[in-house]
């Protein structure tokens, strides 16, 4: 008779250890510029979470992928509602998503396309999920794209791991991609590629055709396009960062009588482009110059200078630095001020940036009750 304990459905994916290893996160998803703009098909936004959160644990000083990754579940549904018994379903079909996942990649040398599994099934240790612990075993040949990539873009995890559609997390990514030049402007037909709504194909590739022998396309025109895959990231996107605008830019010549085409579509962000390197007019001026020299000396690095300065200004600034002399001077002497300092910079920015967004809900809440005591006085 056959052990039931061994007994599973017919393609029920085996469930995996638990826990090996705590996990450690940057809080920053970063891999190769081809892997952003890869041909994603669409999952869910779990799996997408999970995808994520792997990539967040690999370090820019890693030579290899780790044998398999695994994070808690918690770190998926947190921010969510979602409860733990539907966490498991969620979870479960994210999982089925992923192992059949493969996205179509752009070499290199961008000299061809070709076809990467996001997961490996075939080892020992396998992709699963048990007592709340999911392992995640990425494909090895993805490796150039993840670990030492020389030209990669970056996004961070706040705010990301909280979007509720797939489309405004491809507008997250992507956005961040070109975050230094202030606006992403892409030809149509690389739009619908990126947010999979470009010609549908049938289980071998082929290209389906509809009763006229055209290709079958998903949201066929511009308006459709727009309506359905722009709405929600415009939506969820406004008051961060990768806020934007969309412009539409239109054919110069028409062969034929009609209204111009749509060509390309431009979305410039409302922050405007990111600065790489700090400004001359920071060093030329007296006091911020001086700050970012003794930052420097506290090995705080350009580019997270660059990126927080303008969050913590001079006042928060000084307080880290001041902090660091005096811990210096007791008997907890900071050893290693680069992971140290940085690590402190960043966390106090996001803390600067979480206070600011809870005094703009408090104040709108005041305004809301001195609004109702107002109206109140009025009806008596």
């Amino acid at each position: 008779m056959a052990d039931k304990r061994l007994s599973r459905a017919p393609g029920a994916p085996l469930l995996e250890l638990g826990l090996t290893y705590e996990p450690e996160y940057r809080g920053e998803v970063k891999q190769h510029w081809n892997v952003t703009f890869a041909h994603q098909k669409k999952i869910s936004v779990y799996g997408k979470r999970i995808m994520a959160r792997v990539i967040d644990q690999i370090r820019d000083n890693d030579y290899q992928l780790r044998d398999f990754y695994q994070l808690h579940v918690s770190s998926i549904v947190e921010g969510t509602d979602i409860d733990t018994d539907t966490a498991f379903s969620k979870i479960k079909g994210a999982l089925y998503e992923l192992t059949d996942m493969k996205w179509e990649f752009e070499s290199i040398d961008r000299k061809e396309w070709y076809f990467r599994h996001l997961l490996d099934t075939t080892k020992e240790q396998r992709v699963g999920y048990k007592d709340g612990i999911i392992t995640i075993l990425l494909n090895p040949q993805l490796a150039p794209y993840l670990v030492k990539a020389a030209h990669y873009s970056k996004f961070p995890l706040h705010g990301y791991m909280n979007l509720k559609s797939w489309y405004s997390m491809r507008f997250f990514e992507i956005l961040a991609a070109w975050q230094d030049k202030g606006y992403w402007e892409v030809p149509v037909d690389e739009y619908r590629q990126y947010m999979d709504c470009w010609h549908d194909v049938d289980k071998r590739g082929q290209v389906r055709l509809d009763k006229k022998d055209k290709p079958v396309m998903k949201y066929p025109n511009t308006k459709l396009l727009l309506d359905n895959t722009m709405k929600e990231p415009e939506k969820e996107l406004a008051g961060t960062d990768f806020e934007f605008t969309y412009k539409p830019i239109y054919e110069t010549e028409r062969p034929t009588r009609g209204r111009k085409k749509i060509i390309r579509f431009r979305f410039e962000l409302k922050k405007g482009p990111m600065l790489k390197d700090i400004p001359d007019s920071w060093m030329d001026n007296t006091d911020t110059g001086s700050i970012i020299t003794r930052l420097r000396e506290w090995k705080v690095t350009d580019a997270n200078i660059v990126k927080y300065a303008p969050i913590l200004k001079q006042e928060g600034a000084l307080e880290l630095l001041r902090a660091w002399e005096l811990k210096n001077r007791s008997n907890r002497h900071i050893d290693d001020k680069l992971r140290y300092c940085n690590a402190a910079w960043v966390r106090a920015a996001k803390q600067a940036l979480e206070d600011a967004k809870q005094a703009k809900i408090d104040a709108k809440a005041e305004a809301a009750e001195a609004k109702l005591i107002v109206q109140q006085a009025l009806n008596l």
